[in-house]
């Protein structure tokens, strides 16, 4: 017999939901490393008119992207990191959020910061892996179980590269 939630939900659904957020996470941060043959690694800070976005750190981050609509304001970004990649889908009436930052801070500062923050106000986070040079950990809403999300940070290639998913909304 399974166990469902109050909200409906059983177990078996929500470890497919993070199972999802997972691949998802696999597939920015994929295709957040490639490059178009013949163009420079770096690339030239644009101004963006995202309000999410902070001042980027100086280095070989990727040129910054605009928050996608409607990503829930009290969600905590890591400060002076640069958001790379992101994207929301919508179907059934749920929106989810696929997003990577980057910073040249160490993966153990980003680790801290994000243990701290979710651990406050609506959120609560589990930290479930970590290995040298990465992190990663799951999320939600104290308030809303069917909110939940994917969070990791990646330091290998010498840019930290945060990526998260976030579900529910």
């Amino acid at each position: 017999m399974e166990m469902a939630f109050f909200d409906g939900s059983s177990p078996a659904r929500l470890t497919l939901r993070a199972g999802v957020a997972f691949v998802f996470i696999a597939i920015l941060v994929a295709a957040s490393s490639c490059r178009i043959p013949g163009t420079a690694a770096t690339t030239t800070p644009q101004p963006t008119s995202s309000a999410k976005a902070a001042p980027s750190p100086t280095g070989p981050l990727d040129a910054p992207v605009p928050t996608p609509a409607g990503f829930p304001a009290d969600i905590p970004i890591y400060t002076g990191a640069r958001l790379t990649a992101g994207a929301s889908f919508s179907a059934n009436g749920q929106t989810a959020w696929g997003m990577e930052w980057e910073t040249l801070d160490t993966v153990d500062k980003v680790q801290a910061f994000y243990t701290s923050k979710l651990a406050q106000g609506d959120w609560t986070i589990k930290v479930t892996a970590g290995a040298a040079g990465s992190f990663s950990a799951t999320f939600g809403r104290k308030s809303s179980s069917k909110v939940t999300g994917v969070l990791g940070a990646d330091g290998s290639s010498g840019v930290t590269k945060i990526s998260m998913s976030l579900a529910g909304s």
